[in-house]
């Protein structure tokens, strides 16, 4: 029997995948290596399958007995998922508050673990300015970003368990306790993956 492996996302993964299929987004594939060998490995992700190509190719260049669902066969599959809200948060930080903010970030993440309907988090500090993508003309220099700005992603099953978090007290305290280190109003939107 072959291990089927969905190599988008995660979080793409969590909203379709085939069932029973293991989730190895196509990028991390070279950490298990180890565990794949010795195994006959089915790889998909998705109609236009350039990630399952790829990991094929990868997989095949690595010693492991690799191929590739082919689109036309995936509709034969039973397919599982959930939907996934994200919740962003953009929050620009007070200069010399970084490591403080980070802590108390740490501490509220902890806190929204174990709440109901809740799927994960990532958390982004700002670095520089990236000339390519912003199409900056000129010679690339390294331009920090002031103050400094962290993006937090969390997931949810769905809107309304994110709203009934916003109403848990010691929720409400952990923003309390990260406000002091804010320098702009905060503020936080929906939105769907597309991938």
């Amino acid at each position: 029997m072959s291990l089927i492996i969905d190599v988008k996302t995660r979080e793409e993964y969590y909203m379709n995948h085939i069932k029973g299929a293991l989730n190895i987004p196509v990028w991390d594939l070279e950490f298990y290596l180890d565990f794949l060998d010795g195994k006959e490995v089915k790889v998909y992700c998705g109609p236009r399958a350039k990630r399952s190509r790829m990991a094929v190719d990868f997989l095949q260049e690595k010693g492991i007995d690799a191929e590739e669902i082919p689109v036309a066969e995936l509709d034969s599959y039973t397919w599982a998922g959930s939907p996934m809200v994200t919740a962003i948060n953009y929050l620009s930080v007070k200069p010399g508050h970084e490591e403080e903010f980070e802590e108390k970030v740490e501490d509220l993440c902890e806190k929204t673990m174990d709440k109901e309907g809740f799927i994960g988090t990532k958390v982004f500090r700002t670095t520089n300015i990236s000339f390519g993508g912003g199409m900056i003309p000129g010679e690339y220099e390294e331009i920090a970003v002031k103050p400094t700005e962290y993006v937090m992603l969390t997931y949810w099953k769905d809107r309304q368990s994110h709203e009934q978090f916003h109403d848990l007290e010691e929720i409400m305290q952990g923003f309390r306790e990260i406000m002091p280190h804010i320098c702009i109003t905060p503020h936080e939107v929906f939105a769907d993956i597309i991938h």
